[in-house]
């Protein structure tokens, strides 16, 4: 093998090296963006849960503060008070 093609190997074989450390931080970066979105999607997931609780709770509330006024309207004689 002549040097000019040693040379020439040589230079595909580092063309080669910075291709794949560029893919290994573009996957680095993928990787790192997906695992950042899941966390991101896994969070909302919990705040809806937590916010469908909530929202269950404040009903829940709601039907007994109008059943207590009902309740207190009856005892007073529907005055409203």
């Amino acid at each position: 093998m002549s040097e000019t093609q040693i040379q020439d190997l040589d230079r595909r074989l580092t063309a080669l090296t910075q291709e794949v450390n560029s893919l290994k931080t573009q996957i680095g970066v993928v990787g790192t963006t997906q695992y950042a979105v899941v966390q991101i999607l896994d969070r909302l997931e919990r705040v809806e849960t937590t916010q469908a609780r909530h929202s269950n709770q404040l009903d829940n509330l709601q039907i007994n503060v109008n059943e207590i006024l009902r309740i207190l309207r009856d005892r007073n004689g529907g005055s409203g008070l």
